[in-house]
């Protein structure tokens, strides 16, 4: 994994999230990948690594996990030691200076060990706020996802 200064906005089913600058990710497309074929599945799909198999996990806009067959791409991040996916409908690179992430911490109980999923938004005029992960949270989340189901 090569670290970026970019950020990479994630789109999963009309909804964008991003990846803060400071976060390593590979993007893999779909053939690259041994895609899981069973029904219902969460890991959508295992990229091969010199330790084994990562997962691309496959949730909803709302990050509740769901089964999708119609995406073409995944993000693949470290987090904790751990590498692990996220599939989705669109990915795109933005430049650092073209994104203005305002930090906040959300209301009420973090949702992982790690901490909150968000540690911040893009703010912009006349658009939705987009909400930034936090790279280690979201690993646990998609984790316990799995283990939930």
């Amino acid at each position: 994994m090569t670290e970026t200064r970019q950020f990479l906005r994630i789109g999963l089913l009309g909804v964008d999230y991003l990846l803060p600058n400071s976060t390593s990710y590979v993007i893999e497309k779909r053939e690259h990948l041994e895609i899981n074929d069973a029904p219902g599945a969460l890991v959508a799909a295992w990229q091969a690594t010199p330790t084994g198999r990562a997962p691309a996990y496959s949730v909803d806009a709302d990050l509740n996990s769901c089964s999708r067959q119609a995406w073409q791409r995944a993000v693949f991040f470290q987090a904790g030691g751990q590498t692990l996916g996220l599939v989705a409908d669109e990915l795109q690179l933005l430049a650092r200076e073209d994104v203005r992430v305002e930090p906040f911490l959300p209301p009420g109980p973090a949702l992982t060990p790690a901490g909150h999923l968000f540690s911040g938004a893009w703010v912009r005029a006349g658009h939705v706020p987009v909400l930034v992960f936090e790279p280690r949270a979201l690993a646990d989340y998609l984790m316990h996802q799995e283990t939930a189901a």
